[in-house]
Formats: structure tokens, sequence, C-alpha cells
């Protein structure tokens, strides 16, 4: 598939997507097969990048997925030159890794390159969205946000989901989403790009406090409150960092928060599951092959929150539970016995 200028003509794109995990294997998948191109793919691990291009396959991260044959993996980025890149890799790497992505390019390859943030969390490290740190390597207005309820297991499937593209930039918003939209794969498009990221990294947060009191056998009445006031925590994070309200009623907010705080194939969900339970956090991590963005993800908000003097009782809770390692029943009676207010 070519996408057209405004002009009319057509442009072939040349697409690089960083990170060979379940979400990013998936993401390359659908864009090889909307496209009918050569979709390139950054792998760490060698044996998953062998895999996919002697196989088909990614059964590491995505197992039982035949892969489109038009994916070629790579286990190097340098001088892999691109129109669009998708970003799928954990949030505490993006800027290291666009930051010698780009080192090699000329000023003319940067100029015209366009970037889509798949990965949800912060950058703990400098305490700022992925779009404020990617900034000082590209124009915002060449930053598009991929985000809302999509397991990707379900979408290499290709079961019926439905994402939102925020960007500041019509035109790219609309570009991405030709890219990416088809008869099981519906994008819709979003202007507020702090939001729709506070909500992808906010949902991991509300995951874990979520799992901690399924883990607690607290029940589903516990759980329900645990989402519906998580929701008020996080747009008070958006607004106070220029996010417009309401935003979290959308698919990067409640439609992402539905999927990830009550499903056990969510990683946030399932990992407060086991801390509920009082498995160790350690052994916990030690058995798993994928990142829980939440953990970070957690300790960040918790700093930002902070900043703006937010209460946020959910937010605390879990960062004591998860990073200050704090009673679990004592943090979540504390939660639940705080002082009536006002809804």
């Amino acid at each position: 598939m070519a996408v057209r200028r405004n002009d009319g003509e057509k442009m072939k794109e040349n697409i690089l997507v960083l990170g060979a995990g379940a979400w990013g294997t998936a993401i390359a998948n659908l864009l090889a097969e909307n496209t009918n191109e050569n979709v390139l793919i950054w792998g760490y691990e060698k044996k998953v990048v062998n895999e996919i291009n002697n196989l088909s396959t990614n059964n590491i991260f995505l197992p039982k997925v035949k892969l489109n044959k038009n994916l070629i993996a790579i286990n190097s980025y340098i001088g892999k030159k691109a129109n669009i890149i998708f970003i799928v890799v954990p949030s505490q790497y993006v800027s290291n890794i666009i930051k010698e992505y780009l080192s090699v390019l000329s000023p003319k390859d940067i100029s015209s390159l366009s970037l889509v943030i798949c990965s949800k969390g912060f950058d703990l490290k400098r305490r700022k969205l992925l779009s404020q740190v990617l900034e000082v390597y590209c124009q915002l207005s060449k930053i598009a946000i991929l985000s809302g309820p999509s397991f990707a297991k379900l979408v290499a499937n290709k079961k019926p989901t439905a994402i939102t593209i925020a960007s500041s930039n019509k035109y790219l918003a609309n570009k991405i989403s030709e890219l990416l939209h088809n008869n099981y794969f519906r994008v819709y498009i979003n202007n507020d790009i702090i939001s729709v990221q506070i909500n992808g990294a906010l949902k991991n947060v509300l995951a874990i406090a979520a799992g901690l009191t399924e883990g607690l056998g607290y029940g589903e009445n516990a759980r329900a409150a645990i989402i519906s006031r998580g929701l008020v925590e996080i747009e008070k994070v958006s607004i106070a960092l220029g996010g417009k309200k309401g935003s979290v009623l959308g698919l990067s907010g409640i439609g992402d928060i539905i999927l990830t705080c009550t499903s056990t194939s969510s990683r946030n969900f399932s990992f407060g599951k086991e801390v509920g339970r009082g498995k160790s956090i350690n052994d916990i991590l030690k058995n798993r092959n994928t990142v829980t963005e939440g953990i970070e993800n957690t300790e960040a908000t918790y700093l930002i929150k902070k900043k703006y003097n937010l209460d946020t009782p959910i937010i605390d809770a879990v960062y004591n539970v998860i990073v200050k390692k704090r009673s679990i029943k004592k943090i979540v009676n504390d939660l639940l016995s705080r002082p009536i207010k006002n809804e």
C-alpha cells in the first residue's frame, strides 16, 4: 500500500519497527500485511531475529503465530534508513536507542523521519513523557503516539481491535492510520498527545492496583472501586501536565484500563495479583521474559504527582507496596479506610 501525499503523488514508506517483543512483532506483522512491502524489525535477541527470518515465527514472545514473509528481522538498526519508525521498546530504553539511531543519519535523513511511539510509560530518569524526551531529536510535529486496548496475541490473530493515533500533526496521524487500518484493526485519530501518553502509562499502575485487590481476595467490588477512582487520579495527572479533561474516557484511557485491569493476560494485572498473594517481587520478575512496565511507571508517576502536589491515594498505595515494599494489607486497608469525601 502506498500513502498519498496531499498533492496526489504516491510515496512508498520505508518502515522500521524497533522492538521484537510481542507487541512490536504484532505491529510489524500488521504493517507487513497491510503494505505488502518489506518491513524491518529490530530485535535485541539474535535467537528471535534468526527465528523470524528463517521460520517466520517468534515463539519466544508471540507463540503460535505465523508471521508475514515480508517481515525482515535485523540485529542492528545502525545505518538502516527509514521514513517511519515505530518505537516498541520498554520506555526506559527509548531515549538511548533513538539517540544512537539518529547519530549516524544526515540532517536530511532526520528531517524526513517520523516517529511513532508505541511504548507506554514515562522516562523515569528524566521524569518526562516520551514525546518530550524525543522532541530533543525530532520536531513534535513529526511524532505520533499509538495507544489503546490491544493485546498483541489478539491483534496477531486478527481479532477486532480499535486503537488511537495521537499527534499534533493531522497529516501525520492520517498517514499512520492509513498504514495500520484494515478490516479488523480500526484506528481513531486524537490530537491530545499528553493525555494519550499519560493514559497509557498510568493504566499499567492501575492494573497493578487491581491485581493487588484480586490477589488479596477482595473481590470484584473492590476492583471496580479501584478502577473508577483510579480514573479520577489519571485525569488529575493528565490535566496537571497539560492534557485535556475527558480524554481518559477514550480508547487510550478507559478502553485500555478495562482490558488491563480485568484480564490475567495483562502483565501488570497478573503481577499485582501475584504480589497480592504474597509472592516476592524479585521471584515474580525472575520468572518473566517480558518487561512489566507498571513497576517503573509507578515510580515515575509518584515523582511527577509529588511535583504537582496531587492527591492520588491509589498511585501512592501502589508506590508504597511495589517500590517501598511496605506491608500490602496495611497499605490497602489504609486506602479503604480513608475519610469519607464527596465523589
